[in-house]
């Protein structure tokens, strides 16, 4: 093994289990392929990074990476649904006006990443985790760069306003490569017939928003943002639900979704301050419960 690799480890950690971890190395790239043994270096360095940053699974932050990731997944699942219904709806709406083709280009780009990033979010979601999670990531990283022309052509006093809005989407798809391997949600749709059964599902849902309200009345009333919200946490499922038990984990699970509907325009500023009470008020609660769950078991 490549002492340069091993020496990503924490000296303390490299102390302990280099020896274990070279033997592992060897083992798995004796005889393999150039893919292979690469694919082998990524996830010792991903595991060394890791351990640097104390995001393995016997962390604390580890195990709150772990919370939030289906949160976040379903936030940015949600985001690329809700603006991919606005771009077809308005492809709906405007069909037969001609448009040049350099804006036809970017739109078509544009949806694309889109609908990467949702399918990738939902079959991460489903399963199939991490190739699911870089497909959402390359998808909003696609759709942010998208919007650097335009962006940039704006006056210079208003361009930094709107780097949170470039960069927002793309911190939340990655932050679920945070979560630690051992404590990535467990498989729930098995076979390529189920997960396309799901990602078919998921388009029929963006569809039949479109074809429901291709006008965009739904934006006074924002269910063109709550119906994937509300399909995407069911995706999340009960046990992802189960697992906030704490107040900062409810924090970071509700983080992505706040900043999401903040970037869509559904909430304000002070709205916002308004959602940060309601977060307040239910982690004041979640505690409460807790500690009455706590008396319970342990009755004094």
């Amino acid at each position: 093994m490549n002492s340069a690799l091993l020496r990503l480890y924490p000296a303390r950690f490299r102390r302990a289990f280099g020896d274990e971890i070279a033997e592992s190395y060897r083992e798995a790239t004796e005889g393999a392929g150039p893919l292979a043994r690469l694919r082998e270096t990524a996830d010792v360095a991903a595991h060394a990074l890791r351990m640097r940053l104390g995001l393995g699974s016997a962390y604390p932050g580890g195990r709150l990476f772990a919370t939030t990731a289906p949160f976040a997944l379903a936030a940015a699942a949600s985001y690329a649904a809700f603006n991919l219904i606005g771009s077809v709806g308005d492809w709906y709406v405007m069909r037969g006006v001609g448009t040049p083709d350099r804006v036809s280009a970017l739109f078509t780009f544009m949806n694309g990443c889109y609908l990467l990033t949702l399918i990738g979010a939902v079959v991460a979601l489903a399963g199939r985790y991490l190739p699911g999670v870089l497909c959402a990531a390359a998808g909003t990283a696609g759709i942010s760069a998208s919007f650097l022309y335009p962006v940039w052509i704006v006056p210079s006093d208003l361009r930094w306003e709107l780097v949170g809005f470039l960069l927002a989407p793309v911190l939340i798809a990655i932050l679920p490569l945070a979560c630690p391997p051992d404590l990535r949600p467990a498989r729930r749709v098995r076979g390529p017939a189920g997960m396309l059964a799901l990602v078919v599902w998921a388009l029929l849902l963006v569809g039949a928003v479109v074809v429901i309200d291709p006008l965009g009345l739904g934006l006074m009333i924002p269910w063109r943002f709550g119906v994937p919200t509300v399909a995407a946490l069911a995706l999340v499922g009960h046990k992802a639900f189960a697992q906030i038990r704490t107040t900062a984990q409810l924090a970071v699970a509700a983080a992505p979704f706040m900043v999401t509907l903040y970037f869509s325009g559904f909430v304000q500023r002070d709205e916002l301050l308004t959602l940060l009470g309601v977060l307040a008020v239910s982690a004041v609660a979640l505690r409460l419960r807790r500690g009455n769950d706590s008396n319970t078991v342990n009755p004094a």
